[in-house]
């Protein structure tokens, strides 16, 4: 029975009789009991199982919507990035929908289209084209590469636009069927200008702004191929500068380089517009002459050429003659190639140089067989000078007044040391015919050097032995242009511990026209370290008298021109007096070099020459011969 049942039952019908007497009414209402326990049992679960999923609906909910808002949060955050990254690409980009209108745009397309955003949303497909199609130099071909999007889908296609601003814009679009038209635009006007500059520099020289050797190349191959179609010629024109070496090593590569564009300048005004001028080396210029008739136009542009660099070149408020000499090879005689044309210019420029500088000479086939030879001489000098083949030879300078004109009579006053090249047969080769070669390889260094070691070396010798013999040196133009040389060869004398007065040193009028100033300071130096100082080749040249009062010089020699004809040649008479009367006025010892004879003798003699050197004398002797003419006299400096 349902408890709540028997609690009323205790309560109202405790008697068991009258509860029997009610068993049936008692069951039904004990069932109604049971059964309203059961359902408020099942509305309990119900109620209890509703909440709960209730929760969990509720939570899951709640989850969703932190997702749902988490998510916006990243598609705004992502938005924002896409926003950024394309208004941060250098490249315009601009996405058209299906439906002609546009759909993605950047601020970089907007400024190369030159719209502002309110002008682009009004914008549709036809006006976005148009209003590009303004902007450039071929609109038809804008216009061409919208075509080909519309009837080839999918089609990646790419071109290259010039606006009307000039700026050079690359195009790349494809017509995609989700998304549309999407055009990216690069302006790439400043990598052209970067690589034109490249272009430029690898094809010119980057002092004087010429065609350096690689462009010269091109236009020659160029050049040749029109002259073999018209049947015409053209010339080569080599040309090296005289005395850029002085100006570049006394003054600095500073003002090297502005005569460097001076002379280019000068250059470039002189040729023809069809002609091309090139700097391919350090002072090394080559002109070629398009589609010239004959030999004799190209003769009058050479002299017209050499006569611009003739004028002298102001450089740091001095004035330079320079000077240049030419090589000139033409097509087709002299070469067919751009490569023989340069070689054979090059060769004919030498032979230029060679000639007296300040010059031309025309290519002939002889002077190839000439520089082959001369290569052959340089290899062979650098062998020589390696293994120490080379030899010093003695020449004495003999005193005129304290004897008569008899050879054998007369007594030493100095030596000149001759160098000598011996050769496998017994030969010699002179100095003429190699030291050129030196000075033009960057030998002369080594050479002298060597020269004045072994001339200070037998100085010393005689010296130790009692002899105060002077020996002079010849001091070539190229070395005076090696910094220092001067304090090398003080040094050189310091080391062998040999009284200075011991060496002297000879140098010719060419040496000093090249740089007068930087020559005055080291014949100074010289001077001040006890060096005697010849000055040979006397007359040679073109400003004697005015640098020879100027200069520290203590003797002149009288070049052998001058002396060769003495007893025939009223001219070279004069020559020679006039000379040892300035010589006399200056108080310079005079010293006449090649006296061969004994007229020779006697007409310098009874002019009141110094000092005679030449065959008729003494000739060149190895030093164990040449101590026949020492002379045990005290010596303080060979005046």
């Amino acid at each position: 029975m349902h408890r709540l049942l028997k609690r009323q039952l205790k309560r109202y019908l405790p008697d068991p009789q009258d509860q029997h007497r009610f068993k049936d009414l008692l069951e039904v209402i004990d069932q109604a009991y049971q059964q309203q326990d059961v359902d408020r049992e099942m509305l309990e679960r119900s109620l209890q199982l509703t909440s709960e999923e209730l929760l969990q609906r509720n939570h899951k909910l709640r989850i969703n919507l932190q997702e749902q808002a988490a998510s916006q949060q990243a598609l705004k955050q992502s938005y924002q990035i896409l926003d950024a990254t394309l208004n941060a690409s250098q490249e315009g980009v601009l996405v058209i929908n299906t439906d002609g209108h546009p759909a993605v745009y950047n601020q970089r397309y907007l400024a190369l289209s030159q719209l502002s955003p309110d002008e682009i949303q009004r914008m549709d497909l036809r006006d976005l084209m148009k209003n590009s199609m303004s902007l450039v130099t071929e609109p038809q071909k804008l216009q061409h590469q919208v075509e080909s999007l519309i009837n080839s889908p999918g089609d990646f296609l790419h071109e290259v636009y010039r606006s009307h601003n000039n700026h050079w814009v690359e195009a790349y679009a494809c017509n995609d069927p989700v998304a549309g038209f999407i055009w990216m635009l690069r302006d790439t006007t400043e990598i052209r200008e970067k690589e034109q500059t490249i272009e430029h520099q690898a094809r010119h020289d980057a002092l004087t702004q010429l065609p350096n050797r690689v462009l010269l190349l091109d236009r020659m191959e160029n050049a040749i191929q029109r002259a073999q179609r018209q049947k015409k010629r053209l010339a080569v024109c080599y040309l090296d500068l005289d005395a850029f070496k002085a100006v570049n090593d006394s003054l600095g590569h500073d003002a090297g380089d502005v005569l460097l564009q001076q002379v280019s300048q000068r250059l470039k005004n002189r040729i023809r517009e069809s002609d091309t001028l090139a700097r391919i080396g350090g002072d090394e210029f080559v002109i070629l002459l398009d589609a010239v008739r004959n030999q004799e136009e190209v003769l009058y542009l050479a002299e017209r050429l050499l006569e611009t660099l003739a004028e002298p070149i102001p450089v740091n408020d001095r004035t330079f003659f320079i000077g240049a000499s030419m090589g000139i090879a033409m097509y087709p005689n002299d070469g067919t190639t751009p490569g023989a044309l340069l070689k054979n210019a090059d060769i004919a420029m030498y032979r230029a140089k060679e000639n007296g500088k300040n010059r031309f000479h025309f290519f002939t086939p002889s002077l190839e067989r000439i520089a082959q030879h001369r290569l052959t001489m340089e290899t062979n000098l650098r062998h020589a000078l390696e293994n120490d083949e080379l030899e010093l030879f003695y020449q004495p300078k003999f005193f005129l007044q304290q004897h008569g004109a008899t050879a054998g009579t007369t007594a030493t006053h100095s030596f000149e040391a001759l160098i000598r090249w011996p050769q496998k047969d017994g030969s010699f080769i002179p100095p003429d015919s190699f030291i050129h070669i030196a000075e033009d390889a960057g030998m002369i260094g080594r050479v002298s050097d060597w020269v004045l070691r072994q001339a200070a070396q037998q100085a010393k010798h005689w010296y130790e032995r009692g002899f105060n013999a002077n020996i002079s040196i010849n001091i070539s133009p190229k070395q005076f242009l090696i910094p220092d040389f001067d304090k090398d060869i003080i040094s050189t004398l310091e080391t062998l511990q040999l009284p200075h007065n011991l060496i002297s040193i000879e140098i010719t009028e060419s040496l000093l026209m090249q740089d007068l100033n930087n020559a005055r300071q080291v014949l100074e130096y010289f001077r001040s370290n006890g060096i005697y100082i010849y000055l040979d080749d006397f007359g040679t040249g073109f400003s004697s008298l005015n640098y020879l009062k100027n200069l520290p010089v203590d003797a002149i020699k009288i070049d052998r021109t001058f002396v060769k004809d003495l007893s025939n040649s009223n001219a070279d008479q004069a020559i020679a007096s006039s000379i040892i009367a300035l010589g006399k006025n200056l108080d310079m010892l005079v010293v006449a070099e090649g006296v061969e004879t004994s007229e020779q003798a006697k007409f310098l003699i009874d002019s009141g020459c110094d000092l005679a050197q030449g065959y008729f004398y003494g000739r060149p002797l190895p030093a164990e011969q040449a101590e026949q003419f020492l002379t045990p006299l005290p010596l303080s400096k060979p005046g």
